[in-house]
């Protein structure tokens, strides 16, 4: 927020009710919008309902699109003036304001469904980031991949290694394993608990994440599991 505001940007915040959202988007008409998945889920669901009464012809209009508008983004096409713009996503993009470039998604997974879908409607640089908030910022991140699911490659300033997780027959060796972070990013401690800052971060200063994470063919993070079985799902919820 510090950073966007020295750089000459300006930052809303909404009036903490859902219901009044659309108003707020449509007051700030943001450029860039940093939000948890639920509310691209929200977004989703409420496409899919609004389709369901137009019926199997309205649903199958809107899979061509969405696949159509994918097809252009992988050749480096992200024009929001096609056919598709005009009769689906122009609607979309209007109800955020109509001017928004960046999306980032964070804090949460994203389903690929729901993935494509944002990528296909907003047209626009597309970032899903990984992180906690021991270590600040998103750890790795994909910038404008189409595929969902994966969480890309390590951020500037940031070093990743797997460590072995025997108890879950998990190695490192073989490209899996508990996702651990350095990084002038990561935190210091916490605050007068000695003992779980030794837990979370080792005498190297690798912060231990607990999340299971594999390397793809591609030299990519994907979350595979959760050493604790224990995950947020949104909001703050956490579940086991």
């Amino acid at each position: 927020m510090f950073s966007l505001n020295f750089l000459g940007g300006e930052v809303g915040f909404w009036q903490g009710k859902v219901e009044k959202l659309v108003d707020d988007f449509h007051d700030f008409r943001p450029t860039i919008l940093a939000m948890v998945p639920r509310l691209l889920n929200k977004l989703y669901d409420k496409v899919r309902s609004e389709l369901r009464k137009k019926g199997i012809l309205g649903r199958i209009l809107f899979r061509l699109a969405v696949r159509s508008k994918l097809a252009l983004i992988r050749r480096g096409n992200s024009s929001q003036n096609t056919i598709w713009d005009k009769i689906i996503f122009e609607k979309i993009r209007q109800s955020f304001g109509g001017k928004i470039n960046r999306v980032v998604s964070t804090s949460a997974p994203l389903s690929p469904e729901v993935c494509r879908f944002s990528r296909a409607a907003f047209s626009c640089l597309f970032i899903e980031c990984y992180g906690q908030t021991e270590c600040v910022i998103g750890c790795s991140q994909t910038i404008n991949d189409i595929e969902s699911g994966e969480t890309g490659i390590p951020t500037a300033m940031n070093y990743i290694k797997l460590v072995d997780v025997p108890e879950k027959e998990y190695y490192a060796k073989d490209n899996i394993g508990e996702i651990c972070i350095r990084s002038p990013a990561v935190f210091k401690g916490y605050l007068k608990d000695e003992a779980k800052t030794r837990e979370a971060i080792d005498e190297e200063g690798w912060l231990h994440t607990g999340d299971i994470g594999r390397w793809t063919p591609y030299k990519t993070m994907k979350i595979v599991d959760r050493k604790k079985n224990m995950y947020k799902v949104s909001m703050s919820i956490y579940l086991s």
